[in-house]
């Protein structure tokens, strides 16, 4: 039996809804002087709820990342003065992150925005979680589990020029601003340069196809280090909940950075 239309209009203003919550939700942790990525990381840290403080492997199964990549995370928010690292009192060899009264107060405060606008939405997201598969866990805390990782990441990438044909969140992945295009008239949301690839990266590539294989491995490399590793985890967070389009004035897409980027944000 078919589904009416109804359904279909539900689940479209379902989705709209959070992404336009999620935009907000960056823009309100950007004002903090936060990225989306450590905003996430202060409250897995603070709505943990066990008996003890979370470790890195908790932290890393509520933020859906790969340890290493939660690390280097916690370092970013340690020298920020938002966290502190601490050994357990029982274990010596693990080690439990808390919040600094910084970082408290900086979660405290958008905390309260956000439970403001998901009032304002009359949303009641972690009632629609129920049923979904949990978040595979080895850490032996039974307490509420976060929501589970979307069956692959919707991220396209297009030309910043012309009117948008594809749906999502529009985030400038080069350097350098487009020729002729004004900032105010651009047709994009946010423009993340420090992902970009550097420029002696870029013009050593020079879009030379023989040379494309060589520029995605050395860009990947370009990605573990700051400051293009924190721009990335900032895209991998929005990736989860939102479609992204990854725009560059690039004319050849198919060998151009914003491809290597897709393919590194969608790996599994």
């Amino acid at each position: 039996m078919p589904l009416p239309d109804e359904a279909y209009a539900r689940l479209l203003a379902l989705r709209t809804g959070l992404r336009h919550f999620e935009r907000w939700s960056a823009q309100q942790a950007e004002a903090a002087g936060l990225t989306s990525a450590q905003h996430q990381l202060l409250l897995a840290i603070r709505g943990h709820g066990g008996p003890v403080a979370p470790t890195v492997g908790e932290l890393a199964d509520y933020l859906l990342l790969r340890h290493h990549s939660t690390v280097g995370l916690v370092d970013r928010a340690e020298a920020a003065g938002l966290v502190y690292r601490e050994r357990d009192s029982g274990d010596h060899r693990v080690v439990r992150l808390h919040l600094t009264p910084d970082g408290a107060e900086r979660l405290e405060a958008l905390s309260a925005l956000h439970l403001e606008e998901l009032e304002r939405l009359a949303m009641d997201l972690p009632a629609a979680w129920k049923g979904l598969a949990p978040v595979q866990r080895a850490h032996g805390f039974s307490g509420p589990l976060p929501a589970t990782r979307p069956v692959g990441r919707e991220v396209e990438i297009a030309r910043v020029y012309g009117q948008p044909d594809l749906e999502g969140h529009r985030v400038l992945v080069d350097r350098l601003c487009p020729r002729g295009i004004a900032r105010e008239d651009a047709l994009f949301v946010q423009w993340l340069p420090d992902v970009a690839p550097t420029t002696s990266l870029r013009k050593w590539y020079g879009h030379v196809p023989e040379r494309f294989a060589e520029f995605a491995e050395r860009y990947r490399q370009e990605l573990d280090h700051e400051p293009a590793r924190e721009a990335l985890e900032s895209l991998r967070a929005q990736a989860r909940t939102v479609a992204l389009v990854l725009v560059t004035a690039t004319k050849d897409l198919d060998r151009s950075g914003a491809a290597v980027l897709r393919s590194v944000l969608t790996e599994t």
